[in-house]
């Protein structure tokens, strides 16, 4: 592997992007530039520290990509790079996929700027120039969400508490708690303490475009989901919280703009999966169905209008087969205010709750900042507005986070960004002074490890407890956490939970 390229793509990569978009879109734009598929997973890797997330490539991009970038004079390259892009344009327009085909126009127009001279070979210099171009010329780039990412289970719940007090729980929350579990998790079900919840939603089983559940990754190994989904430990965690009267959903995930299109517009595609997330509901008597579609970027109104269907018809099938069962829907922060594929005004009458992911406002991909910001340029406050102003607040969940980001202070120091769960962050956190930002109303501090200098963002005991108040202002429907066991063998988020939500 070339260095240079794994630099020019995790310099790419960091850029604040001004919009959402998918790990896809970045891989196409990187190879356009010269870098291989391994550089990429390389670059991504270091980053966060974990593999490379599962990504839906453009197949047909790549091989015209290598041809384009021989080493052939401008005239043929262009002549060829220009057939290319036309043919691309016109793909493209019948996909609805715009943004690939304006960005490699901008590249070719970049790259070869030369006439009737030989492209130089790739040395790190030339790939510096490029990258100063694409910053130049203010390209969007993607976030991506990153609070998915796995994190140790057994290591979270091996850290002390440090207030070693047990509480006992006597009343439910007044509000709904909806608490993610997901399934790396699973292991240590039996030490995640499900007292303060009136809700949990099992992550995830994932879909394909054709409806269907999908049961193995892209390796060809058993897709986490479906392996909990098989688990005995599943039926044991399912049993507990029916014992204390927890509602039990299913997230039903998909992060492919790709399978989500063909859903919306595909009849059969939509038959088959709301048939197949029925019998998964019903085959382990389960109370509703969390859909977790992050579609990004904006769409055209046939997209928007077939997501809204496709809710439409499993909340209907849904509702005719267990009558008091629930659905609701994972939402970007910024969906009640910008266009994307959640029509809100129309999906608030067709579901009973959008839950709102009100965190990753900045990610390992980024700038060091606040996860979860009150108040700055992207805040809860403003963009919770926006719902309110199209669905009523006893359909409004806001999620918040159970952990937080662990940047290098030197956004150029070879070093990854490392997602920390909030019992960890505590046991960290002990040796240091919390600084606190009035903006965003959230804590951070500072530490140096192997002579590198770091920053944690995150929220604790007080953040929150401004967030459950914004809550009960608002009289929001409730709170989802992301996610369940991060605050491993403490018990100060779940007292807090009692504190601000029971009567």
């Amino acid at each position: 592997m070339r260095e240079e390229y794994i630099k020019l793509i995790k310099e790419y990569i960091k850029l604040k992007p001004e919009y959402r978009h998918t790990l896809d879109e970045i891989k196409a734009n990187v190879l356009s530039v010269g870098a291989t598929e391994t550089e990429f997973e390389q670059a991504i890797k270091e980053i966060t520290g974990l593999p490379t997330p599962s990504i839906v490539l453009i197949q047909t991009i790549k091989p015209q990509i290598q041809a384009i970038k021989k080493e052939k004079y401008y005239k043929e390259i262009h002549d060829k790079a220009s057939g290319f892009l036309k043919n691309l344009n016109g793909r493209f327009k019948r996909n609805k996929r715009w943004f690939a085909a304006s960005f490699l126009s901008a590249v070719v127009a970049t790259s070869f700027s030369f006439v009737n001279f030989k492209l130089p070979p790739q040395t790190s210099n030339n790939i510096v120039q490029v990258s100063r171009k694409i910053i130049e010329n203010k390209t969007k780039f993607p976030i991506v969400y990153a609070n998915s990412m796995p994190i140790d289970a057994e290591k979270t719940f091996s850290f002390k508490p440090v207030n070693d007090i047990r509480l006992t729980v006597t009343n439910k929350p007044r509000r709904e708690v909806l608490g993610f579990f997901p399934y790396w998790m699973l292991p240590i079900e039996e030490k995640i303490s499900l007292d303060t919840l009136t809700t949990i939603s099992l992550f995830a089983i994932e879909i394909d475009g054709t409806g269907n559940i999908v049961t193995q990754n892209s390796e060809g190994k058993l897709d986490g989901g479906w392996t909990m989904w098989q688990s005995p430990e599943l039926n044991t965690l399912i049993k507990r919280a029916k014992n204390q009267n927890i509602k039990i959903y299913l997230t039903l995930k998909s992060f492919s703009n790709e399978n989500i299109v063909n859903l919306a517009l595909n009849d059969e595609s939509q038959k088959s999966f709301i048939s197949n997330a029925l019998y998964l509901v019903n085959s382990k008597n389960l109370d509703g169905v969390n859909i977790d579609f992050e579609y990004t970027g904006e769409v055209n109104l046939e997209i928007k209008k077939g997501f809204t269907r496709l809710i439409t018809n499993l909340n209907s099938e849904l509702k005719r087969q267990i009558p008091e069962s629930v659905l609701t829907i994972d939402t970007f922060l910024v969906s009640g205010s910008e266009n994307g594929i959640f029509d809100i005004q129309a999906l608030s009458r067709e579901s009973d709750a959008f839950v709102i992911m009100g965190y990753d406002m900045h990610t390992p991909l980024g700038d060091p900042g606040p996860v979860s910001a009150m108040g700055g340029t992207t805040n809860i406050v403003g963009y919770v507005q926006g719902y309110l102003e199209k669905a009523p607040p006893e359909k409004i969940i806001l999620a918040v986070p159970y952990y937080g980001y662990d940047w290098p202070a030197d956004s150029n120091a070879e070093q990854r960004v490392k997602i920390l769960p909030f019992a960890e962050i505590l046991e960290l956190s002990q040796d240091f002074k919390l600084a606190w930002d009035e903006t965003s109303q959230t804590p951070h501090f500072n530490y140096t490890e192997d002579g590198i200098k770091r920053v944690v963002h995150f929220d604790n005991v007080r953040s929150l407890g401004i967030k459950y108040d914004f809550i009960n202002k608002k009289d929001l429907r409730g709170v989802g956490i992301w996610a369940l066991g991060y605050d491993g063998l403490n018990s100060d988020l779940q007292k807090l939970i009692l504190d601000k939500f029971s009567d």
